[in-house]
C-alpha cells in the first residue's frame, strides 16, 4: 500500500469516527494543524475546525458511511480519489471526487471535493 492510500484510508476512518476523543487523535494524525478543507457546501480550516465539521456532517446524516470508490492517484504531493456516501442500509446518496496536497511530514495540507452526484436536497 502506497504513502497516499494508507493516508487517504485514515481521512476516511476520520470521517466515519463517531467517538469525538478518537475522531480528534486521526484528525491530528492525518491532517497539518493549518490545514484547509473545502467543497461546495463545506470548509474548514485546523483540527478544530475540521472537527466541526465532520461532527456536522454526522448531525445531518446520522449513521453514513463514507468509503473511497476509486484508487488514490498521487504524484510528488499531489493526490486525488473518489469517495461515496452511504446510508445505514448501504445505499449511496452521494458520490464525489476529492484533490488533495500532502505537506513535508506525510499529513494532509489541504482537500478540495467536488460533488460528482448529490440530490438536489442536499
Amino acid at each position: 500500500m502506497s504513502a497516499h492510500t494508507a493516508l487517504i484510508d485514515r481521512y476516511f476512518d476520520t470521517w466515519n469516527e463517531t467517538d469525538a476523543s478518537r475522531r480528534m487523535e486521526l484528525i491530528v494524525a492525518t491532517w497539518a494543524s493549518d490545514a484547509t478543507y473545502a467543497d461546495p457546501l463545506l470548509s474548514a480550516q485546523s483540527h478544530e475546525g475540521i472537527d466541526a465539521m465532520i461532527r456536522a456532517v454526522h448531525e445531518r446524516f446520522p449513521q453514513h458511511r463514507l468509503r473511497r470508490t476509486t484508487a488514490v492517484d498521487g504524484f510528488a504531493d499531489r493526490l486525488r480519489f473518489s469517495w461515496e456516501l452511504s446510508t445505514p442500509e448501504g445505499v449511496s446518496i452521494i458520490k464525489g471526487s476529492d484533490f488533495g496536497q500532502v505537506d513535508a511530514n506525510g499529513r494532509l495540507q489541504a482537500v478540495t471535493g467536488f460533488l460528482d452526484e448529490a440530490p438536489s436536497a442536499v
